[in-house]
């Protein structure tokens, strides 16, 4: 869900994380790779988070918006 700011909020859960990205899979089932420089407060993502904001500018190149 896009929420004005260019940023979109997606609810699903974190499944894996390293220390450059995060592993998401939203509630409809898409998994999805997201580098942590382009998610909201993405430093402090963890394994079990069950939302992610990710910048639209990404989420345009990757195909996913």
């Amino acid at each position: 869900m896009a929420n004005g700011f260019g940023q979109t909020t997606f609810a699903g859960e974190v499944l894996r994380t390293t220390d450059a990205a995060i592993l998401f899979e939203r509630n409809d089932g898409v998994e999805f790779w997201v580098p942590r420089r382009c998610c909201l407060q993405g430093d402090e993502v963890d394994e079990g988070d069950t939302d992610l904001v990710v910048a639209d500018w990404w989420l345009k190149q990757e195909g996913l918006d």
